[in-house]
């Protein structure tokens, strides 16, 4: 009996990792959600054609701000909302600077100085180190986004919600 033998597609890049899986498992979850309710637990779950949208629209977002070819900084737990914002400058032609969550003020700040980025994506929970980051003025930061609602700043989801109103639109970039 001859043994069948598999072949494995070769990629150059995430980016074309992430369309393959979209176009040839489209309705597969890549990712699930935990979101904790007053009433309990609910999980969402986040197919591979799903993802590639979310990422899409991020990105023509973040093209809108004038981000195209800039640098952007990631910073926050792993969550959804993390791998959304930094595979939207993966593959969206910028840089992304994926910082740790743990970093003390002092070494964050270092870090987007020395990165020069032009924005910073960011989860909730580090708002405070952020106020103090943005009230210093010493990083090259024009774009402050939140991973969710969060008064003062933009919102991954409102940027999300824009991107996909442009693409329906047409936005081409």
């Amino acid at each position: 009996m001859k043994k069948k033998i598999r072949t494995v597609p070769k990629f150059e890049n995430i980016k074309e990792i992430i369309y393959n899986s979209a176009e040839k498992y489209p309705q597969n979850t890549a990712f699930t959600t935990k979101v904790k309710k007053e009433d309990g637990v609910e999980y969402i779950n986040h197919t591979y054609t799903n993802l590639l949208e979310d990422i899409n629209a991020v990105g023509s977002s973040l093209y809108k701000l004038g981000l195209k070819e800039k640098r952007i900084a990631v910073v926050g737990a792993n969550s959804y909302e993390w791998v959304v914002a930094h595979l939207s400058v993966l593959l969206g032609n910028m840089v992304s600077v994926p910082l740790d969550k743990g970093l003390q003020i002092g070494e964050l700040e270092n870090s987007l100085i020395r990165s020069e980025a032009e924005a910073i994506i960011f989860d909730a929970k580090l708002t405070d180190i952020i106020e103090q980051i943005k009230a210093a003025n010493k990083t090259k930061i024009k774009h402050f986004i939140c991973f969710n609602e969060n008064p003062g700043y933009m919102s991954l989801y409102k940027l999300l919600e824009d991107g996909k109103n442009e693409i329906k639109k047409g936005y081409k970039e």
